[in-house]
């Protein structure tokens, strides 16, 4: 799923080439929002966080909730519907796998 997301987001042409400063990556708000836009969070936090609990195979979060912040962002963004809809699907599949219902 996650590979979908990175997959969706560059063809969307959100996946950024460098990342953003220390500043920004320090940032205590949810989704880094004051700091950086939502792909980057996904890109350079939600992902390789991601990434390295699994690998690590330690305990993944008990739910998420991810789809309304992700809808506020697709709102702005200047690409073809059909690349926010597929990045928001799988938005959707995320927070679904990681549901009170799934667990």
């Amino acid at each position: 799923m996650l590979n979908q997301l990175i997959s969706q987001l560059k063809r969307a042409e959100q996946w950024s080439v460098s990342p953003p400063s220390e500043w920004a990556m320090q940032s205590e708000a949810p989704f880094a929002c004051d700091r950086m836009d939502f792909a980057q969070w996904l890109q350079f936090i939600f992902i390789p966080k991601m990434t390295r609990l699994l690998q690590a195979q330690l305990p993944l979060p008990r739910r998420m909730t991810l789809l309304p912040m992700a809808q506020e962002w697709a709102k702005e963004l200047k690409c073809d519907r059909q690349y926010t809809t597929a990045i928001l699907d799988t938005i959707n599949k995320i927070d679904l796998i990681f549901s009170d219902d799934a667990l």
